[in-house]
């Protein structure tokens, strides 16, 4: 399956393991308290957990 990303579109890449036990509105709050930006703006977040899985 490949991804279509429309021009302009941001990709944010978490570079440390995150807590994926924190659902979507935990990772939503990260987004918004990490990297003052809004997780609904239509840019992607991406998050690995600490398995890296």
């Amino acid at each position: 399956m490949m991804l279509s990303i429309p021009a302009g579109v941001r990709i944010y890449l978490a570079l440390e393991p995150c807590d994926m036990r924190r659902g979507f509105d935990g990772l939503a709050l990260l987004v918004q308290q990490s990297l003052g930006k809004d997780p609904f703006c239509g840019h992607l977040y991406i998050f690995r957990g600490k398995g890296a899985d």
